[in-house]
């Protein structure tokens, strides 16, 4: 069987690309012969979304003119050097995607596309590609088109646009089986779909990366460190960078930023995705406030706490509860100092995750013989 990932595999992003890399190998496993298909705008998809779109201006640095101003600050010359360290970590994604992923394998038709994982079904909170019905199931160059833990982010069905929820019910109609990954995704595609719908996990859980770890090395580290794992300048007020400053200074750690740089933070670690994750099992503590970083630190590291936001909080609360790490989660900076002597239950986690590696094995082949 030829099958394709319709994917979010071109972000820069550490979990966008190890969630396509995970999912692609399951898929080979199972004997597939796998690709990858980009993402394709449609402006006439977009038009129905109108001027509408879900922001969270208040969880992103300043930007324009004011942003520009605030940023000649102590941490100018940081910032000036992390400009430099992104374009190499950007190589690093882009090699990764052509010698691990390799997208650039193309066919014109394919047995089976599988949509997912990661928000392909946040159509409220795009990325550059705008609303396009391709992620909902308008996928004609597939005979087959199913979901494997796909996403809908912070979209809620009462916030889309009339025009927009008839669109997506119609090429859900496409979908012969559908696989989520969160409860909030199940209510919109019930909302809009009378097929059944699977919940499983997301392909980075349900994949071991014991090999792929083990035949990496580390990059030069500080002996002792704790890794801040968020969106690019995310954690940026005052109040959660004296924070983790103090919780690290207190336990005597240096707190490093990998996948994508903090201004505050002098160590911003340029890395391999199989690096990231080494980093992730040798850290003493991380501090994440990402979905995928929860992953991360669920599966490698020691001690770890995960700090919520409006835009995150129902996913993150919804994947710690799947797996039995709901201890780890504070709801301001200030708990994290919490967390620390807390070890994770590794007993239960691993058996939830070889329940649930069956259950995605299982719902897959179903949709591959």
């Amino acid at each position: 069987m030829k099958a394709c990932i319709l994917s979010m595999q071109r972000v820069p992003n550490m979990g966008s690309v190890l969630q396509s890399y995970a999912l692609k190998k399951r898929l080979e496993e199972l004997g597939a012969q796998v690709e990858f298909m980009d993402i394709k705008e449609s402006t006439k998809d977009n038009e129905l979304m109108g001027n509408y779109s879900r922001e969270f201006a208040e969880e992103r640095e300043k930007i324009g003119l004011v942003g520009k101003i605030s940023k000649i600050d102590k941490y100018a010359i940081n910032r000036f050097k992390i400009k430099r360290k992104s374009i190499i970590q950007n190589n690093l994604f882009a090699d990764f995607r052509a010698n691990q992923l390799r997208i650039n394998q193309k066919s014109d038709r394919y047995d089976l596309c599988v949509i997912g994982s990661d928000e392909v079904f946040n159509c409220l909170s795009t990325g550059g590609w705008g609303f396009t019905s391709q992620l909902f199931g308008n996928v004609p160059e597939a005979d087959s088109v199913i979901t494997y833990a796909a996403s809908c982010g912070s979209t809620e069905y009462e916030a889309l646009p009339g025009r927009v929820a008839e669109c997506i019910r119609k090429s859900f109609q496409k979908i012969s089986s559908f696989s989520v990954r969160d409860e909030n995704t199940h209510e919109f595609v019930s909302r809009l779909s009378e097929k059944a719908i699977t919940d499983n996990l997301d392909p980075v859980l349900i994949y071991n990366f014991r090999q792929e770890i083990d035949q990496v090395a580390l990059p030069n580290l500080p002996e002792k460190y704790c890794v801040v794992y968020s969106y690019y300048n995310r954690i940026h007020t005052m109040d959660e960078i004296d924070a983790i400053n103090k919780f690290c200074k207190r336990h005597q750690l240096t707190p490093i930023a990998i996948g994508a740089p903090q201004f505050w933070i002098k160590d911003y670690i340029v890395c391999s995705p199989f690096q990231c994750l080494k980093i992730f099992e040798n850290a003493e503590f991380v501090i994440t406030d990402t979905f995928h970083g929860t992953i991360f630190a669920s599966k490698l590291s020691k001690r770890f706490a995960v700090l919520t936001r409006k835009s995150n909080y129902n996913k993150l609360a919804d994947l710690l509860e799947k797996i039995g790490m709901q201890v780890h989660l504070v709801d301001n900076i200030g708990e994290v100092e919490n967390k620390y002597g807390v070890i994770k239950n590794t007993i239960k986690f691993e058996k939830v995750i070889e329940r649930e590696t069956e259950r995605t094995i299982q719902y897959l082949r179903a949709n591959i013989d």
